[in-house]
């Protein structure tokens, strides 16, 4: 008998030592994982739970964050700023504003707070109205022409031709036109002894009297003044509207207001319902009925979105159709145009639709719409210049997903997560199911250290997913963000309840342990593993090698060919960081997918595959 030769069964081994991040798509490869929580790409190539959270104060009623030197929580009515110095006590400014979600901006050390309207001073811990508004009510106003020194006249003397013997600093008020003797269309002279010649005195200008009227006012502001009846009266023809302060007092504002009207020279004083007119000599008298009080008002636009950009605050009106910026370094003043470098600006886009966020990015300042961006540059309101590009925008609900991390500008668009580096926005999410991105009620972005946090919540679904920008790769965490606030050194989380550090190492007490996490639970499903074996071999033996870092606890559960869970292995870690190996054996399969969950700290460093032949050469025997 002889026995023919047979061929030796050789086992395989492959291994697994670079992890992907979260595909929910049908292409989930191996390495990547379909479905999961709680896990990082902080130790690429391994695949690591994320780091402990550390809670830091309980916080009701948020209606939003921001960061400048310190953190400005809005809570309720309240304001409450934590600086950044550690030995600083924080200021609270109670009822400072609505109870309301608020947009923020910050602009040198003030951070302005929208619809309200407020600007918080992070240097004084002060907050104060951007607008001021003043009323005459039953006050008494009177207007009067004035010089630019904010000097008004009396003149006794008037006529076609000067006095033959004046004296020093003698007034007149030559009649050009006598028939009408306080016509603008006359000139008020004076005469001067030591050059012997009369000289025009210009009265540029209209000096607005009454009590407390400069009291919320400041030189170079523009204000709005109605319901002084100048036009009525003849005195000015258009001093009602926008006009800037040249000088201000308690008492006073003097104005710019071009001479004009038949009773230029005069003063006209309201009185509660009523406004009288006297002449500069006392002579005549008129009365007047205004259908409107006095009112003088620096206003502040409705404005939905905010950015900063080049020391101006640009803001978009979606009722309007409009984008403002304020004046240069100056967010009090919305609509001062002087014709100067620092006047502010405004543009009505041509776009449809309601703008859904703004941001600054590359030196751009930059509007959405849903369908369109436009990009504002230039130095100065002369040289301005607007660009709309037709691409993805922000979606609805989803403006505070703006984040700009390393030079790029990341927000989530209708079609999924967005990308722009200064060209044309790039999609980032095809590894994500676009169908849970669509039609978000909120989306809120955050960074720290290269990644984007992005909450999303739908109508029975809330997630937070996380976009490490350096690799390109998602992963989930558990929910702790309907607000975020990034320093660029610390991510703070509000869970609705509390408020959260992503990172308690950076925390002025990073070494205590007191309300940081001890473990966090965890969950990953793989892709499906031994589809790219051939069919000759089969999955003989999987080993998983783990790092747990402090107490864990680790099970495994396999499922074949899309089958049932079934519990695989278990594994539990008291004390220290320990290195373990989980070794399975699995039946044989087309394919298997395995799920890890449990809790603590662990860190997949790699998965080893044993193959081994499916089958061999039979025996054959010869006599």
């Amino acid at each position: 008998m002889l026995l023919t030769n047979r061929t030796g069964v050789k086992n395989t081994r492959d291994l697994l030592r670079a992890f992907g991040g979260l595909n929910e798509t049908y292409g989930c490869t191996e390495a990547e994982y379909s479905g999961g929580m709680n896990f990082s790409a902080r130790d690429f190539p391994a695949l690591s739970t994320r780091l402990p959270r550390r809670r830091l104060q309980e916080l009701a009623g948020l209606n939003g964050m921001y960061h400048l030197n310190g953190l400005l929580t809005v809570c309720g009515q309240d304001l409450v700023y934590t600086p950044d110095e550690a030995p600083a006590q924080p200021v609270t400014v109670k009822n400072a504003v609505a109870d309301s979600r608020k947009t923020m901006v910050g602009i040198g050390t003030k951070i302005l707070i929208f619809p309200d309207k407020v600007a918080f001073d992070t240097a004084d811990g002060s907050a104060a109205p951007l607008g001021a508004a003043w009323e005459a009510g039953s006050l008494s106003v009177s207007f009067a022409p004035c010089d630019a020194s904010g000097n008004t006249y009396e003149v006794k003397d008037k006529g076609t031709k000067e006095p033959e013997h004046p004296q020093d600093g003698q007034l007149f008020l030559k009649l050009n036109e006598p028939d009408k003797p306080y016509s603008a269309e006359n000139t008020l002279e004076v005469y001067s002894e030591a050059s012997g010649n009369w000289t025009v005195i210009p009265l540029d200008y209209c000096l607005v009297t009454a009590e407390g009227i400069g009291a919320e006012f400041r030189v170079w502001d523009t204000v709005t003044l109605t319901g002084t009846g100048a036009e009525q009266a003849g005195q000015w023809a258009g001093l009602d509207g926008d006009r800037i302060v040249y000088g201000v007092t308690e008492t006073t504002l003097r104005l710019r207001a071009d001479p004009g009207g038949e009773h230029f020279y005069g003063r006209l004083v309201h009185n509660g319902s009523s406004a009288v007119w006297v002449s500069m000599d006392g002579t005549q008298r008129e009365e007047y009925f205004p259908a409107e009080g006095v009112k003088v008002e620096r206003r502040v636009p409705d404005l939905e979105y905010l950015t900063e950009c080049d020391n101006r605050v640009w803001g978009c009106s979606s009722s309007e159709n409009v984008i403002y910026a304020c004046k240069l370094g100056d967010p009090t003043n919305w609509f001062s145009y002087r014709g100067i470098a620092a006047d502010s600006y405004a543009v009505t886009v041509g776009s449809d639709g309601p703008f859904t966020g703004a941001a600054t990015c590359m030196g751009y300042a930059l509007f959405f719409k849903e369908n369109t961006l436009h990009k504002l540059y230039g130095s100065k309101p002369s040289d301005f210049q607007l660009s709309s590009l037709r691409c993805r925008g922000v979606a609805r609900n989803a403006a505070r997903s703006l984040c700009v991390l390393n030079e790029t500008l990341y927000y989530l668009s209708s079609d999924g997560v967005m990308a722009w580096d200064g060209s044309i926005p790039a999609k980032v999410s095809a590894a994500l199911d676009a169908g849970r991105l669509a039609n978000v009620k909120q989306a809120v972005g955050g960074a720290l250290d290269g990644r984007y946090y992005l909450h999303v919540s739908r109508e029975n679904e809330v997630r937070l997913l996380v976009y490490d920008t350096e690799r390109g790769l998602w992963h989930e965490e558990d929910v702790c963000s309907f607000e975020m606030a990034s320093t660029g050194g610390q991510l703070y989380l509000w869970d609705g309840r509390a408020l959260w550090a992503a990172d308690p190492s950076r925390e002025a007490a990073g070494q205590r342990s007191e309300g940081t996490e001890q473990g966090v639970e965890f969950a990953l499903t793989t892709g499906d593993l031994g589809l790219d074996s051939p069919e000759e071999r089969y999955l003989s033996r999987l080993t998983l090698r783990l790092d747990a870092a402090c107490r864990s606890r680790v099970t495994v559960e396999v499922s074949y060919d899309g089958g049932p869970w079934e519990n695989a292995a278990a594994l539990t870690v008291e004390g220290p960081r320990r290195n373990c190996d989980l070794h399975l054996v699995p039946r044989r399969c087309a394919s298997l997918r395995l799920r890890l969950w449990g809790y603590g700290q662990i860190t997949l460093r790699s998965l080893a595959k044993t193959f081994s032949g499916a089958k061999g050469n039979w025996m054959e025997l010869e006599g």
